[in-house]
């Protein structure tokens, strides 16, 4: 098989679409074009490749290559990027890179995961007495209700707040889609206080001007997001951290829709991260040894 050129600058154009680093790109297009390489001498066209070819191709890798289990996962993970390539532009039915696990290769970290009525708690306990804890109880009405992730926080721009909607949007970025989100009813009056009141009054002390949602009462726009779980901890100590909370909140919302609408929420880009939060419905877990094929 002849590896195509146009094939090629098209694949790096669908991952710039992505709005993935240039540096992930070039590793991309790396283990993409050892990938063809052996597709031509193995005589396979892309819409001939299964399951088991890919144990074959990641068996080269492991034994002829000298890859780590590590390396042989990233080169998984890329095949998978590029037959949804080739999905999309309709040159293959089926992606045979996904849902192969690689034995070896430890999982990410599994979270104790906190139920509904304690994460409602976490808010509801939150003292909003300053003009600090006024801003950050709806920092954390939207870890535990909407499950955003620090960097989400971060880019949200006072625009993104639809009060008469009672919803909030937040921006896609490099790795996340983005989505509008609804808020709780008990948030709204918060967000409300937040954003009509609160926010002006910090603004007005530090002489700040800003786009951003939230801002600091010790000025400057970096949200202090270690100190804030510092304060939660105090109250429930079973909160680790930010990623607990929304790994805490996408398990709750795979109780309760189904797959799809729960990656929409979520933001995640591919079905397969919001697959991987199903690992957190079983408590108690943490880092473990996957034990699935194809390498023993």
């Amino acid at each position: 098989m002849k590896k195509s050129n146009s094939t090629r600058t098209s694949f790096k154009s669908y991952l710039q679409g992505k709005e993935y680093s240039s540096t992930s790109i070039a590793t991309y297009e790396r283990f993409t074009d050892q990938f063809l390489d052996w597709m031509q001498k193995e005589n396979l066209e892309a819409e001939q490749v299964r399951y088991q070819d890919m144990l074959a191709y990641m068996k080269h890798c492991s034994t002829k290559r000298s890859y780590s289990q590590r390396t042989v996962q990233h080169t998984v993970i890329t095949l998978g990027h590029y037959f949804d390539y080739l999905q999309e532009v309709g040159e293959v039915e089926k992606n045979p890179a996904r849902g192969i696990k690689v034995q070896g290769v430890k999982r990410k970290t599994l979270y104790h995961i906190l139920e509904a009525h304690e994460l409602h708690a976490i808010y509801h306990n939150y003292e909003a007495e300053t003009l600090s804890q006024k801003k950050n109880k709806v920092i954390v009405g939207m870890m535990v209700y909407q499950g955003l992730k620090t960097e989400e926080l971060d880019k949200l721009e006072i625009k993104d707040v639809k009060l008469k909607e009672g919803k909030i949007e937040i921006p896609g970025g490099k790795r996340s889609n983005g989505r509008t989100l609804q808020l709780e009813p008990h948030q709204v009056l918060d967000v409300y206080g937040y954003v009509m009141q609160t926010r002006s009054q910090i603004l007005e002390i530090t002489k700040q001007q800003t786009s951003k949602l939230f801002v600091s009462v010790e000025g400057g726009n970096k949200l202090r997001i270690d100190f804030l779980m510092q304060q939660i901890r105090k109250q429930n100590n079973k909160v680790e951290n930010a990623d607990q909370l929304r790994a805490s909140v996408i398990v709750k919302w795979l109780k309760q829709y189904n797959l799809r609408e729960v990656q929409y929420l979520a933001g995640h880009r591919y079905i397969s991260s919001t697959e991987a939060y199903r690992q957190n419905e079983m408590e108690g877990l943490t880092e473990e040894v996957n034990r699935f094929h194809p390498l023993g």
